[in-house]
């Protein structure tokens, strides 16, 4: 007995392992995806909707911290939402972070491809190198979550290493004249409308924490998981404004070649190269280093669109093939259709959408649930350790109409920009809430 339990509490979640969870998930933002906003904006107007994006991601942490505290056991933030509105609700918000993971998962395997790509002067090879990594993944996600964290810690690090070094290495090169008059880009609101997805993905996933928050050590578990969410959050947002500012600032943009960063799928060794010159050490240090940041992500994006799966799944009657393994099957499945068929772009689109979706009800959940908090019954088995009223009731209500306000408008963004998707999200989840999961 005393094994198993030595067992049990090293496999608990602390406020380091939450920090790199968070970031790891996130990291890829930092990547590539920033540069298709830089087309719509230009590098200066960008941070006008990046701003946006991480106003509603300071008040979705927050939001998340205080549901994580009242509700320790919950699975995800799908649990949240049936506690306030009921089964269907959570079902429909189930299937959107899978929606958001999903569509994840092949737009960081694409950028890994062509990062690895370009490393080897061979870009045309990237779907294959991406498609070798999906296939690598789905195989680790079949082994237990804890054995998945230790590997993204690692990965994190590595990742965040590697921001640093880009950031020294284009810092001799900053021009202030680049950063605020590179011609490209402008913002009006359609302008905000179509960049807003690319400011909302330098933050996407963070909320992955909350599928793990039940691996969490019950001591001192408010002060682990804000501290851990917190962290997490301000180290993405330091990270994202450092690489805006520096690679915009180091690039000339009165070079035709410039240009070309604002299509690419890995610009960060691209706009390096511009600046340093591709045979630069420095630049092929940054591109091998680079892939750990993508690595990182798409072990957790990956593994978390696979564990959202499962639920979801029907009960397998062959004993040798378990949801688990069916899970991984599918989501490297439809990853190497995105891969081959789709636009990193349309990718990034689809996956802020089903995330934005959650983080609309899952904060309205939070204004409901601090309203019924006087009359729910804190019950043995859900093992609560805390009440909505140990909560600032101002500061609360405040971060959860802010998320809710930002996040109906990048709905918004999303079904002008991508209307025939839209259209086809809304009827697949209609038809899994009031047919497939009824049945």
């Amino acid at each position: 007995m005393k094994v198993t339990e030595e067992k049990m509490s090293s496999k608990k979640l602390g406020v380091f392992a939450i920090w790199a969870i968070g970031v790891g998930m996130v990291i890829s933002g930092e990547s590539f995806g920033w540069n298709l906003g830089w087309a719509i904006t230009g590098p200066l107007w960008f941070f006008v909707p990046v701003a946006v994006a991480a106003l509603m991601y300071f008040g979705l942490v927050q939001n998340l911290i205080e549901l994580a505290c009242v509700y320790p056991m919950a699975t995800g933030p799908h649990t949240y939402v049936e506690k306030a509105f009921g089964k269907k609700w959570g079902n429909f918000i189930g299937l959107a972070i899978l929606f958001e993971f999903l569509f994840a998962t092949p737009a960081i395997a694409s950028s890994l491809g062509e990062y690895l790509g370009f490393l080897v002067y061979d870009l045309p090879m990237s779907p294959w190198i991406a498609t070798g990594f999906l296939l690598f993944f789905s195989i680790i996600n079949l082994f237990e979550m804890h054995i998945g964290v230790r590997f993204l810690v690692v990965l994190t690090l590595l990742a965040i290493a590697e921001l640093f070094l880009f950031q020294g290495a284009v810092l001799s090169s900053f021009k202030f004249d680049n950063f605020a008059n590179s011609g490209v880009g402008s913002l009006d609101l359609q302008g905000f409308v179509a960049a807003i997805p690319y400011a909302v993905w330098l933050f996407l996933a963070i909320e992955g924490i909350s599928l793990m928050t039940n691996n969490i050590d019950r001591i001192g578990f408010r002060k682990t998981i804000t501290r851990g969410y917190n962290l997490a959050f301000f180290t993405l947002l330091t990270l994202a404004l450092l690489v805006l500012v520096l690679a915009a600032g180091g690039i000339d943009w009165s070079l035709p070649e410039s240009l070309g960063i604002l299509e690419e799928n890995h610009p960060m060794p691209a706009s390096m190269a511009l600046i340093l010159g591709k045979e630069n050490f420095l630049v092929q240090l940054f591109t091998f280093i680079g892939l750990f940041g993508l690595i990182a992500s798409l072990q957790g994006i990956a593994f978390a669109a696979t564990t959202q799966l499962e639920p979801l799944l029907p009960v397998v009657k062959n004993k040798k093939i378990s949801k688990r393994v069916l899970a991984s099957s599918l989501v490297f499945l439809f990853s190497l259709i995105a891969i081959w068929s789709s636009q990193t772009g349309f990718l990034i689109e689809v996956s802020v959408f089903g995330a934005v979706c959650m983080y609309l009800v899952v904060s309205a959940s939070l204004l409901k649930l601090r309203k019924m908090d006087s009359v729910i019954t804190l019950t043995t088995s859900e093992n609560l350790l805390y009440r909505h009223t140990d909560f600032n009731p101002n500061f609360s209500a405040f971060n959860a109409c802010v998320a809710v306000l930002i996040s109906l408008i990048c709905i918004g963004a999303f079904a002008y920009l991508q209307f025939q998707a839209f259209i086809i999200f809304i009827a697949c989840s209609l038809v899994y809430v009031f047919l497939i999961r009824r049945n």
